[in-house]
């Protein structure tokens, strides 16, 4: 027990001090305001971001035949952005639950890549580092997600109680479907594929509201 928190503490550590390496990129960010903007992004995809996400966008006019550049830069906290599209990947800014007693990693950049944005994994770079693949459950709220790695979901017992309104999954669970279920032995790729089938079938599932 020890040990795993010793190793969720450096990781968390490991992922926190990534947060200063925001770099720029050319893309696009889109506001839940609406707005569409477009231009040089300053953001950390690899981890959090605890600075606020910047971008400057330059227009080019023609006024009484003469050329203008006009450079505007804004700069935005992560929670008013709907997403970000660099080179056509689509970025999200989400908290990853990592621990009990309010564990999180604040403001992550994470790509959705299996599933839906209401049910389905998110991922930090490679996702091969720990708590940088983390899901997303139907009853949770929408901005928060939570690792793979995080030790509630070494089993699948408590999985079942999010997923309430598909019937027959909750029943593969709780039949003990080893593709939808886990214990403590499983290996995190283990883990990963019965959260996809998990996915899978919630997604293609009569849910009841």
């Amino acid at each position: 027990m020890l040990l795993k928190r010793f190793l969720l503490v450096l990781a968390s550590f490991y992922i926190t001090n990534l947060a200063s390496a925001q770099q720029k990129y050319k893309g696009t960010m889109v506001t839940k305001l609406g707005q569409t903007l477009q231009g040089e992004i300053t953001v950390n995809l690899q981890g959090t971001n605890d600075d606020l996400i910047e971008i400057k966008s330059t227009e080019k006019t023609k006024s009484k035949g003469a050329k203008q550049t006009t450079t505007t830069t804004a700069k935005y906290n992560a929670g008013i952005i709907n997403h970000i599209i660099i080179k056509d990947t689509v970025y999200y800014f989400r908290d990853i639950k990592i621990g009990y007693d309010d564990a999180f990693l604040k403001n992550v950049c994470v790509k959705l890549v299996y599933g839906t944005v209401d049910c389905g994994l998110f991922q930090i770079g490679d996702g091969s580092t720990t708590n940088a693949v983390a899901i997303k459950f139907p009853k949770a709220s929408f901005s928060e997600l939570a690792s793979v790695d995080f030790e509630y979901y070494h089993t699948s017992s408590s999985v079942a109680m999010r997923i309430t309104n598909c019937k027959t999954l909750v029943d593969k669970m709780i039949e003990k479907d080893a593709t939808v279920t886990w214990t403590e032995q499983a290996t995190r790729e283990q883990r990963i594929q019965c959260f996809k089938n998990i996915i899978n079938a919630y997604n293609n599932c009569e849910v009841k509201n």
